[in-house]
């Protein structure tokens, strides 16, 4: 009959991975100077929630046990947190800039024409040059420079609304960090956020390096 049986040291940590022995089970035994434990099955080594958590032996049965200082836990999460936003962040600003001086510079020209009320003489002279180009490709559509003007900085805010929601939600992530009450928690807040960045990444077809 095969069971399982993890060592154990003098302080109840397991210190092997599990391992499977052809005898009955027996509970505790020593073999060879080594204490060993009886499992009903294998451990699940993914159980463990941080680097720091340590399988111990609490009343014959494994637990982890958080092993480094709450402000040392809070403190690498705010970090890779940061870093995670920070990849995000810069896959959106390449995607934005890809043509950047180009885009920039008729951004700007869309929006002080907005700003000024749309000014336009009769056949549509008087747009900026970057606007009109972009409603004369648009020709079979029908757009007027007006439109092109709107979709321009339309398309110039979605990119910053995006960044403005990476931002709230490195914002928020790092507040839930610094409120939580134990490691294993603080591990799930960062990997959430690492889930939400990636799907947020996917949907934008962005490639992130993190």
């Amino acid at each position: 009959m095969i069971e399982f049986f993890a060592e154990f040291d003098p302080d109840t940590r397991i210190v092997s991975q599990c391992l499977a022995v052809e005898r009955p089970y027996q509970g505790n035994f020593m073999e060879a100077g080594r204490s060993y434990i009886g499992l009903p099955g294998p451990i699940d080594w993914s159980e463990q929630s941080t680097p720091t958590e340590v399988l111990h032996l609490i009343d014959e049965v494994p637990k982890w046990i958080e092993t480094a200082p709450l402000a040392q836990i809070r403190a690498q999460a705010i970090t890779a947190i940061d870093a995670a936003a920070e990849s995000l962040r810069l896959a959106v600003v390449n995607r934005m800039t890809m043509q950047s001086e180009e885009y920039r510079r008729v951004e700007a020209q869309a929006r002080a024409w907005r700003e000024a009320g749309y000014p336009e003489e009769e056949g549509g002279a008087g747009a900026p040059r970057g606007v009109a180009g972009w409603a004369m490709a648009k020709w079979r559509d029908g757009w007027t420079n007006r439109q092109a003007a709107d979709d321009i900085l339309a398309t110039a805010d979605g990119w910053m609304h995006i960044l403005d929601e990476v931002r709230d939600l490195r914002l928020m992530n790092k507040e839930d960090v610094r409120h939580a009450a134990e490691g294993a928690e603080i591990a799930a807040i960062t990997a959430d956020m690492r889930i939400d960045m990636r799907a947020m990444a996917a949907q934008l077809n962005l490639t992130l390096t993190e």
